[in-house]
């Protein structure tokens, strides 16, 4: 079987793990200050603060930014749900927006439309996603969010090591959010980072994860209505482990996504997803033509030995936002397209170019027989 995602956890990160675990010293230390330290290292810019998951992290940023209830906070429409989840448990309302059917991201015009029209009034911030690592025009989406007053957060949950205009994912919004969870290039089982160029940001938030607590003079004192967003110390010692070799993993996933692009270029029955030169390949989505059944061919290619899936879901047509919001179904057209026939193949560095052909092997079989 060929799973769709696989970590690649060595026995030296296991032997890091370990080491912690028998120190006995296991919550926020300082390990996690050596992630953070890494990550600010590895993206070459800000600071940055570690928490316990990728959905902790958008919260955080939220509450941080001071976003709140009867606030509006523009979301891309296809995404993972938990983007438009923090916002609705900090008591403010989605705004969708639709992406762009081959980068699968928020695209300049349709943001800049957006704005034109005025649908932009009464929105507070917005989050942009960067969705399966595919880096969005974040420096004019910033741009033109910035001129409409409009906070930018970024949901890089798929996208450490994207390069957007030139720069690592999160220099031009207010800050970037990551997950480590195991479907990531990197993973500590759980586990998230948020990054920013402002050190008054990171530091606030670093409050915010820790219950509120403020080291002063006397002590410590609770100074904030904090969460425990906290990232245990052997968690951290597993991600920073994998970040000392991730370099090699990103070129690895080029290397895959690009073999993948050229045997499956001639498939006339699906869409490709758009490459990119800062994409990061944390997942690579093929689109099937509206005549697939595509649990048929997930099904199909299981039983050949290949484990696919959807890639994320349209959110307004999810049941909580359906009955939330009652958008129709081609409210949102290309996000609903990409829910109904968006198919994942499996992609990680550990893929041999043999797999890679087994894979694409299989799926032209599939699609020809179903």
């Amino acid at each position: 079987m060929i799973p769709l995602a696989s970590p690649d956890i060595r026995e030296a990160d296991i032997d890091v793990c370990n080491q912690v675990l028998r120190s006995g010293m296991l919550i926020q230390g300082k390990h996690v200050t050596s992630f953070e330290q890494s990550i600010v290292n590895f993206a070459g810019f800000g600071h940055c603060a570690a928490v316990s998951s990728g959905t902790a992290a958008l919260h955080l940023a939220l509450i941080a930014l001071g976003i709140s209830s009867g606030d509006k906070v523009i979301v891309a429409d296809f995404t993972f749900t938990a983007t438009a989840n923090v916002v609705e448990n900090i008591g403010a309302e989605c705004v969708f927006l639709d992406v762009h059917p081959e980068s699968y991201v928020l695209s300049t015009d349709t943001f800049s439309k957006f704005i034109k029209d005025g649908h932009a009034k009464g929105c507070k911030a917005l989050i942009l996603v960067h969705e399966f690592g595919f880096p969005a025009e974040i420096d004019h989406i910033s741009a033109l969010a910035k001129a409409a007053n409009l906070f930018v957060i970024e949901d890089a949950a798929c996208a450490l090591g994207s390069i957007a205009n030139g720069y690592h994912v999160g220099y031009h919004a207010d800050c970037a959010c990551f997950s480590f969870h195991p479907r990531k290039a990197i993973t500590c089982g759980e586990g998230g980072a948020i990054l920013s160029r402002a050190k008054s940001l990171i530091e606030h938030i670093k409050a915010l994860r820790n219950h509120g607590i403020t080291l002063t003079e006397n002590g410590t004192d609770f100074t904030k209505a904090g969460l425990n967003y906290r990232m245990t110390d052997f968690q951290a010692a597993l991600a920073v482990s994998q970040l000392l070799r991730f370099s090699d993993e990103l070129k690895r996933r080029h290397e895959l996504a690009e073999l993948y692009t050229e045997l499956l270029s001639g498939l006339t029955v699906i869409r490709l997803p758009k490459a990119h030169p800062g994409h990061s390949w944390q997942s690579f989505m093929i689109t099937l033509d509206n005549h697939f059944n595509r649990s048929a061919v997930i099904r199909k290619l299981l039983e050949n030995g290949v484990q696919t899936n959807l890639g994320a879901q349209a959110i307004h047509r999810l049941d909580y936002y359906q009955k939330r919001y009652r958008h129709a179904e081609d409210d949102f057209p290309v996000a609903s397209y990409l829910f109904d026939y968006g198919l994942v193949l499996p992609l990680y560095g550990k893929l041999t170019n043999e797999q890679i052909h087994y894979v694409a092997g299989r799926l032209k079989q599939v699609l020809s027989d179903v």
